[in-house]
């Protein structure tokens, strides 16, 4: 038997409906200031590259956390939601790779500009996924048993 509790299906969802909410609007719009700043500096192709580059680092970056939700089924778990995530995360960072790669045989697309915007919405993706994370308000301690509640051994998973 599990020892650690079950999160509600509701409530993870919200959780990672928090954490989509809390970082995609900053990542969008500090990727399309990197776009601004690289459509002056190396012309509307350079922006056009970078805007490419925040498209596809917001669908990369979302689209782990949907999986997230879908494959972590109890939060409560450490371990079982660092692994996953860090897996998530190194084959997002690898699949990104590749498209930069891919796309850099594409010869009006500008790579430096895309990856340079590419780098800004991953450091910003990241700092706003922990601060959503710490905003997200989940449950991380068992409850308390209060006097008078019935003793649950959670290894055997009934009463004594």
């Amino acid at each position: 038997m599990n020892s650690t509790p079950r999160t509600d299906d509701a409530q993870r969802r919200v959780a990672f409906g928090v954490v989509l909410r809390g970082s995609v609007p900053p990542t969008v719009l500090s990727g399309g200031l990197a776009a601004l700043v690289l459509a002056l500096v190396r012309g509307p192709g350079g922006g056009l590259s970078a805007l490419v580059g925040v498209v596809i680092a917001v669908a990369f970056f979302a689209s782990g956390l949907l999986v997230m939700a879908r494959i972590v089924d109890d939060t409560g778990n450490p371990l079982l939601f660092m692994a996953v995530g860090m897996a998530t995360y190194f084959a997002q960072v690898i699949a990104l790779f590749g498209v930069i790669v891919a796309s850099g045989q594409v010869k009006a697309f500008d790579t430096v500009a895309a990856g340079i915007a590419i780098l800004v919405c991953v450091v910003m993706w990241q700092v706003a996924q922990i601060r959503a994370w710490r905003r997200a308000r989940l449950p991380i301690y068992d409850d308390v048993r209060l006097p008078g509640d019935a003793f649950v051994d959670p290894v055997a998973g009934s009463a004594p």
